[in-house]
């Protein structure tokens, strides 16, 4: 972990209070932490930090470290490093969604947060316009892996064809990427570990249906973007699945009485005040889809239409 992180951080079980955490170091090497701990003066809970690593996760969210299937698991590791970087390694099947996502950032002196960062693509184009960039997802795997390919420089993984059968892949990452500014952490998307008025840009990249509570994702969102001047990049396929959520916490329709109201309508009522969920509220000025996949194995994809919408805050707020 990048020491100019710590300042930017805070105890996730005490986000009301805002508490700033305490740094132990056991191992660092030129800035960054390879071994330590940030406790919290008010609750005591710590944080470890193992292999460079940071996990600043509430107790209710820790059971994901034990998890070695789902998004810590071999091939789901192969199918996102392919569906972040596969253009970049001039594969005739890529898409263009990370340009077209990466197409509506604007050149900030704010930093910027991109939540369910995966494997880092969004993190490192997002470098080229702020000052730092923190990308979090809840895969430990997914986290090691984008701190790796922050330090290398450069892509190199197996990726899968089918059961155990991989090939190598390798190449450059973009040399307009300002790697330096740019850090990983494992945190959770609803008890985000930043003080409010955080960031002057924030990204939710297909993680709302894949959150608990997709309201309070958005609340979460509101409490760390700046008030003024902010930019929310936000898309999803509103795949909703009931295993991950009940349906009456679902954002379209669902049994909460939103009868037959579509996600992407939903979401850009709350953008623009719904509930007060985002205040103040923000202007919407693009919207539309983004076609994306995700490769699994050599015969098994997944074709994703992603609806995004962007919401700006004026500079008077």
């Amino acid at each position: 972990m990048k020491k100019w992180l710590t300042e930017r951080l805070i105890c996730p079980e005490c986000t009301g209070e805002e508490i700033p955490l305490d740094l132990t170091v056991h191992e660092e090497r030129d800035d960054d932490i390879l071994d330590g701990e940030l406790t919290c003066p008010a609750c005591r809970r710590a944080y470890p930090i193992r292999g460079g690593v940071a996990i600043v996760l509430p107790a209710a969210s820790r059971d994901v470290l034990h998890e070695t299937s789902g998004y810590n698991s071999r091939i789901m590791l192969s199918a996102y490093l392919w569906s972040h970087f596969s253009d970049l390694l001039k594969d005739p099947e890529a898409t263009d969604a990370y340009r077209i996502w990466s197409s509506f950032f604007r050149e900030s002196a704010g930093d910027a947060l991109d939540i369910g960062c995966s494997v880092g693509r969004l993190s490192f184009e997002l470098s080229k316009t702020h000052s730092r960039v923190i990308g979090i997802d809840t895969s430990v795997s997914f986290i090691k892996t984008a701190r790796d390919l922050m330090k290398r420089k450069a892509l190199e993984f197996d990726l899968v064809i089918e059961g155990l059968l991989t090939e190598k892949r390798s190449g450059q990452l973009d040399p307009a990427f300002r790697l330096d500014r740019v850090e990983f952490i494992v945190a959770d998307a609803l008890a985000l570990p930043f003080r409010k008025q955080a960031f002057a840009a924030v990204t939710s990249i297909n993680i709302l249906e894949k959150v608990a509570v997709p309201l309070k994702h958005l609340a979460n969102v509101n409490r760390v973007l700046q008030k003024n001047g902010a930019m929310f990049v936000f898309s999803d396929p509103f795949s909703w699945d009931e295993s991950v959520s009940p349906p009456d916490l679902w954002l379209s329709a669902g049994t909460n009485g939103n009868g037959r109201l579509r996600g992407i309508d939903s979401i850009g009522a709350y953008l623009k005040g719904k509930g007060g969920v985002f205040d103040p509220p923000l202007t919407v000025i693009g919207s539309g889809q983004v076609p994306w996949k995700i490769r699994k194995t050599e015969n098994l994809w997944e074709h994703i239409r992603s609806q995004f919408v962007v919401g700006i805050r004026s500079q008077g707020g």
